[in-house]
C-alpha cells in the first residue's frame, strides 16, 4: 500500500520539511542536524523499492556480479569502485538494495558535507532536492556516488587543498569514469592567469598529465563513450531546459560576482564552474545528441547550489534576503512539481515505495 492516495505527493513532504527547517534556521547546520538529514536521505534514497528509471539495469548488474569475477567486471568497462560494490552486494546477497544503500550513503554524505560549508546550507539542500537528490541519486546511481565525492573535493579546492581535491576526483573516477572531467575546473582556473609563469607551468603539467592519462587508460573509454552517447543518437528529455537553467545561474554569478560574500579562491572556483557551464550550454546547441553534454553537466551542478546559497545576501535586483528566500522556495517547488507532472520518465519514480515501510502503509 502506498504512502498516500496521490502517488507522487510523497516527494513533496521532504521538500516542505527542508523549507520548514530553512525558515526556522538561518545558521550553520549542527552536527546532529547533519546526521539526521543524512539518515533520512539514506533511508529515502537507499531503501526505495522499484523507484528509478534504471532500476532493472542495476538489478541485472548485481545478478551478473554473482557470475563474473571482479576482473571480468572490469573487462566489461565497469568502473573499479562500482565493480567492487557489485561484488560485495553479490557475495553477501545484498542485491540491488545493498547497492542503492551504499551509493546513497556516499552521495548523501558528500552532499551534506558540501552544503554545510555554504553560507546558507539549507538553501543549498533545497536547491539540490528537486534534481540532484530526486532525479540523479535515484536514477544515475553510480554517477551520483561520483558526484557526492566530487562535492567533497570542491570544498577542498575552495580551501586551496589541491592535493586533496585531485585525490577526490581520482576517487570519484573509480565509481564513474567521466568524473575525471572535473579537471576542467583547475584548467579554467589556471588559464585565466596564463600570464603568470607559475600558472603556465602548472597548466603545462596539467595538460601533460591528462595526455598521459588519456593514452594509458582512457582511449578505449572515450571510444565506447562517444559511441554510446553520439553513435547511438540518444536524446536526453528536457536536457536543453536543464542546461539553460545552469547557464542562467552562471550568468547571474558572473555579472554579480563582486557582490557574493566569497573568498578569492571561492570566486575563482565559481568562475570556472560558470565558464564550463556556459561552454556546455553552447556546445549542446551544435551537438545533435544531448545525452553527453547533459550527463557531463551534472558535475557542474554545484554552481546552482553555490549561487542559491549566496544570492539572497547580494541585494541582486534590489530584492531583500527574505524575499529572495521566498522566491527560491517557490522556484524549486515548481521545478519539483513540473518534473513530477510533465517529465515522461518520472513515471519510473511514481509511486514512491520503500522496503522498510511497504508493509506498514
Amino acid at each position: 500500500m502506498y504512502f498516500f492516495e496521490n502517488p507522487s505527493i510523497t516527494y513533496f513532504v521532504p521538500y516542505l520539511f527542508l523549507v520548514y527547517l530553512s525558515i526556522r534556521n538561518n545558521r550553520k547546520l549542527s552536527n546532529l542536524t547533519c546526521i539526521f538529514i543524512w539518515i533520512f536521505l539514506l533511508i529515502f534514497i537507499g531503501f526505495r523499492y522499484y523507484v528509478g528509471a534504471d532500476w532493472f539495469n542495476y538489478e541485472n548488474w548485481v545478478k551478473q556480479a554473482e557470475i563474473d569475477t571482479y576482473s571480468e567486471l572490469l573487462l566489461k568497462a565497469i568502473s573499479p569502485g562500482y565493480a567492487f560494490l557489485l561484488k560485495i552486494c553479490a557475495n553477501y546477497n545484498l542485491g540491488v538494495y545493498g547497492l542503492n544503500f551504499f551509493n546513497a550513503g556516499i552521495f548523501s554524505a558528500g552532499l551534506i558535507y558540501f552544503c554545510s560549508k555554504l553560507k546558507n546550507p539549507l538553501l543549498g539542500l533545497i536547491a539540490s532536492y528537486p534534481y540532484l537528490i530526486l532525479v540523479v541519486s535515484m536514477g544515475y546511481v553510480t554517477q551520483a556516488t561520483a558526484i557526492g565525492i566530487q562535492l567533497v573535493g570542491l570544498t577542498f579546492y575552495q580551501s586551496r587543498k589541491f592535493k586533496s581535491f585531485y585525490f577526490s576526483i581520482f576517487l570519484a573516477s573509480m565509481f564513474h569514469n567521466s568524473a575525471f572531467l572535473c579537471l576542467l575546473i583547475p584548467f579554467f582556473d589556471r588559464i585565466r592567469l596564463i600570464k603568470r609563469k607559475s600558472s603556465l607551468i602548472s597548466l603545462s603539467l596539467l595538460i601533460f598529465g591528462f595526455g598521459i592519462l588519456y593514452l594509458r587508460y582512457l582511449d578505449t573509454f572515450f571510444t565506447s563513450y562517444i559511441y554510446s552517447y553520439f553513435g547511438r543518437q540518444y536524446s536526453a528529455e528536457g536536457a536543453f531546459l536543464k542546461l539553460l537553467i545552469l547557464f542562467i545561474f552562471a550568468i547571474i554569478f558572473i555579472i554579480n560576482r563582486n557582490k557574493f560574500e566569497l573568498t578569492n579562491q571561492q570566486k575563482n572556483l565559481l568562475f570556472s564552474l560558470s565558464i564550463v557551464s556556459i561552454l556546455i550550454f553552447f556546445s549542446n546547441i551544435f551537438v545533435k545528441s544531448t545525452v553527453a553534454t547533459y550527463r557531463l553537466s551534472l558535475y557542474f551542478y554545484s554552481l546552482v547550489l553555490y549561487v542559491t546559497s549566496y544570492l539572497p545576501y547580494t541585494n541582486f535586483l534590489n530584492i531583500s534576503a527574505k524575499n529572495w528566500k521566498i522566491i527560491i522556495y517557490m522556484y524549486n517547488f515548481f521545478i519539483l512539481f513540473g518534473w513530477l507532472v510533465f517529465a515522461n520518465h518520472s513515471r519510473g519514480w511514481i509511486p514512491y515505495k520503500n522496503i522498510l515501510f511497504n508493509d506498514i502503509f
